[in-house]
């Protein structure tokens, strides 16, 4: 019994630390989901919360007093079921963020339940089945732990203020911009031609600084920011997807992949690239600006190049 707890533990930890090493690099966006629950005053926790999920996920691996840890990690998984249940039910959530950054993993409500309520038997079994004695640290294995969880630490909040957050940052050089798209990534989605301009918004139908950007990114086709504008997104679960059209009612063409296709692009979101000339002139990472501002960004980067021949 005990060989098959520490299996399991090992299993059910490996779960944890993916789950929470995955919030960790997205910990704005996980704080955001409290606010799509009504407790926006509550996103403070989300850091703690992650942390914690990856300190239990590091006690199971290690199968370190297992009927202790199992029994916190079981109350831990039920309290978030409850409030996901009550989020699905009563505010119209589906996306659980269980994963965060890598949100691929994330599956739909009926799915997402399940995993869970497998966790919880697998957890009860740990904890009938082990006893506080069993299992203890080196000195090795408390240096991962401490070294891991500082990690995590620093790594969370520093998500919680960069990029994540939403705030917009305009990309004239890097991976893809000002670069040529011609037998690029690009030809993989799009069918590109010289004469035109294009916007592209890669986006997921549950991520909320997606949604601060339809709005404008409707415009941007009328306004004359491009003379496509298209987005890019990976298939979701039915209801997600649904919800998305009945909100924003989008004016352009949205295209959907394979995450692990699109990912292969991106595993950002949202980013935005604006391809005129058969090359990528800008890549914009967060929420869109307006129409306007967008314009005058674009205005000057154009003088910029011209003036040092870029």
């Amino acid at each position: 019994m005990k060989k098959i707890s520490k299996l399991l533990s090992i299993v059910v930890g490996t779960v944890f630390l993916v789950s929470g090493i995955g919030k960790s690099l997205a910990a704005n966006d996980f704080s955001q989901i409290f606010a799509q629950y009504g407790f926006g005053g509550l996103k403070f926790l989300a850091p703690f919360i992650i942390v914690f999920e990856v300190f239990l996920g590091l006690f199971l691996f290690l199968s370190f007093k297992l009927k202790r840890t199992s029994l916190i990690a079981f109350c831990f998984v039920t309290g978030l079921s409850a409030i996901y249940l009550y989020g699905y039910l009563f505010a119209d959530i589906t996306d659980c963020g269980c994963f965060g950054y890598f949100s691929f993993l994330n599956l739909p409500p009926v799915f997402t339940f399940i995993r869970n309520f497998i966790l919880i038997c697998l957890l009860l079994y740990i904890f009938l089945n082990s006893d506080n004695s069993y299992g203890a640290m080196d000195k090795k294995e408390i240096a991962v732990v401490v070294c891991i969880l500082c990690a995590v630490s620093f790594v969370t909040g520093y998500t919680c203020t960069e990029h994540n957050s939403g705030e917009t940052q305009y990309i004239t050089k890097g991976e893809h911009a000002n670069k040529d798209v011609e037998n690029s990534i690009f030809n993989e989605f799009l069918t590109l031609s010289k004469d035109s301009s294009y916007f592209v918004f890669v986006f997921s139908y549950s991520c909320p600084h997606c949604y601060n950007s339809v709005e404008n990114l409707k415009e941007y086709e009328q306004s004359g920011i491009a003379d496509r504008v298209i987005g890019l997104s990976f298939t979701a679960d039915t209801s997600a997807m649904n919800k998305f059209y009945e909100i924003f009612n989008p004016n352009f063409q949205i295209k959907n992949y394979h995450h692990r296709q699109l990912f292969r692009l991106t595993n950002r979101f949202p980013v935005s690239y604006y391809i005129s000339n058969n090359k990528v002139q800008m890549e914009i990472r967060g929420i869109l600006p307006c129409w306007y501002v967008l314009l005058q960004k674009l205005h000057k980067t154009e003088k910029i190049k011209s003036i040092y021949n870029l």
